[in-house]
């Protein structure tokens, strides 16, 4: 089923306090009845923490995912979207779930634990098939033997939808049972014993395919929207 992924940067200036509320009302207005099978949501709903081996961005973003048939779909929901004040980019993903979980919590409620959401480019000096096998192909075997993966959606940029969106090459989602597991370097690293060569793995190899002065982690919420 495609699949398009819409970014939402607010208005400078935007604080963090209450956009979870408020891009989760705006976005349901705009993208409901639209004819969506699925509609997902990713928003900075806290603070991350200052201290810790993530980078995490602190500035208020926003990720609206959309799947269904149409394939005029993405672009009616960018139409949408794009009406919402400040800066929006959209494409077209293929979509892999690598680890997949069953939903228990309702539609409109927010889904428990923490997730990670990593938005990247390819390394310059890599080809495009050069960066997939490097980041399909071993990359994530090596997320999946490390971190306590509840679940792990992996989407790769096959198109540009909204003119003026930035080349990213990946959107990924990391979802963790507990906040602790994600936040904690030892838990998500796989335990004090292997955390310090685990993080070494895997700094060593996210150099050699992504570009890692452009690379974005945000910590955020997640939700299911009624369709």
């Amino acid at each position: 089923m495609p699949k398009w992924m819409f970014i939402w940067n607010p208005p400078r200036g935007t604080p963090l306090q209450g956009f979870a509320e408020d891009a989760r009302e705006q976005v349901s207005e705009k993208v409901r009845g639209l004819g969506a099978q699925e509609l997902g949501l990713h928003v900075t709903a806290e603070p991350p923490p200052r201290a810790g081996v993530i980078p995490f961005k602190r500035r208020p973003l926003a990720v609206v995912s959309v799947r269904g048939e149409d394939v005029a779909l993405g672009a009616l929901a960018g139409d949408r979207l794009d009406d919402l004040p400040g800066a929006w980019a959209g494409y077209r993903v293929e979509e892999a779930v690598p680890v997949a979980r069953t939903r228990t919590w309702g539609i409109g409620e927010r889904a428990p634990g923490a997730c990670l959401l990593t938005i990247f480019r390819r390394h310059p000096r890599l080809d495009r098939e050069a960066f997939l096998q490097e980041w399909h192909g071993k990359h994530t075997p090596m997320s999946l033997e490390i971190h306590p993966l509840w679940s792990y959606v992996r989407n790769t940029v096959t198109e540009i939808l909204l003119p003026g969106s930035p080349p990213w090459d990946g959107l990924v989602t990391e979802s963790f049972r507990e906040p602790g597991e994600l936040l904690n370097p030892l838990r998500l690293f796989g335990g004090p014993l292997k955390a310090p060569l685990n993080m070494a793995r895997v700094g060593m190899h996210i150099s050699r395919f992504m570009d890692l002065r452009g690379m974005e982690n945000f910590l955020v919420g997640e939700w299911d929207l009624e369709p």
